[in-house]
């Protein structure tokens, strides 16, 4: 098994303990005037919060629905958990410019009354935001998670291998021990079957005894799973 295999995040080594820090400032004075002065804001009604809308300039407006539409067409890329998170990002773009919006007026204006109107500043200031920072985050935290429950499944099993130093495992092995019997048996081997194409494992049959029976069935680990600095990687490939 000379291929390199796709990959399947294990994580990281923990952190080293460093002990309790006391050094940590106050809240900052600027942080706390925003949060006041967005604060001030509220109105209420009945007890009941008012409900605060802004419109988006027509600069801004052109700019989302250009993002938007991009997105749309971008969304079948992707599959599983990644899909759920990319088809929320026009949300997350307009919750994100209506914050920076705020958060703006509250650093530099001094105007008692809400702002008045959501920037095209602001919103590409939001979409770059999205696609720079929260997406590449985003991919990478549901890596470790899985993709799919079939990559998490597969991750688990690989996990599993790799703690106890297998170099051979069983359908029996990954279904019991591994996954928790957590899958049946056709499930279980749809998941060897997915490690296999990644090129984690390779199948083999052992020929019957002297008693005859059916051939003994296993899966090889590749050597690669041992080695830190495979195991150890923070990206992930789904097959």
């Amino acid at each position: 098994m000379a291929c390199m295999p796709g990959s399947f995040s294990l994580g990281r080594r923990n952190p080293e303990w460093t002990g309790l820090n006391d050094g940590a400032i106050e809240i900052e004075p600027d942080l706390h005037n925003i949060i006041s002065r967005i604060n001030g804001l509220a109105q209420f009604a009945d007890d009941k919060l008012l409900k605060l809308t802004i419109p988006l300039s027509h600069e801004a407006r052109e700019g989302f629905v250009r993002f938007a539409r991009l997105a749309h067409q971008r969304k079948d890329a992707f599959e599983g958990r990644e899909r759920e998170w990319f088809a929320k990002e026009t949300a997350h773009v307009l919750l994100l410019a209506g914050t920076i919006t705020f958060l703006e007026w509250a650093l530099e204006y001094h105007s008692p009354t809400a702002p008045g109107e959501v920037t095209r500043d602001h919103m590409q200031s939001a979409i770059t935001l999205i696609e720079k920072y929260f997406w590449p985050h985003a991919r990478a935290s549901l890596r470790q998670i899985g993709l799919t429950e079939r990559h998490a499944d597969a991750r688990q099993a690989l996990r599993w291998s790799r703690a106890q130093r297998k170099s051979e495992v069983s359908l029996m092995d990954i279904r019991r021990h591994a996954l928790n019997e957590r899958l049946d048996e056709k499930q279980t081997e749809d998941v060897l079957a997915h490690l296999e194409q990644a090129g984690w494992v390779s199948k083999h049959k052992k020929p019957s005894g002297p008693a005859g029976g059916k051939p003994v069935v296993r899966w090889e680990v590749n050597q690669i799973l041992f080695s830190n600095p495979v195991a150890e990687t923070a990206e992930t490939v789904d097959t």
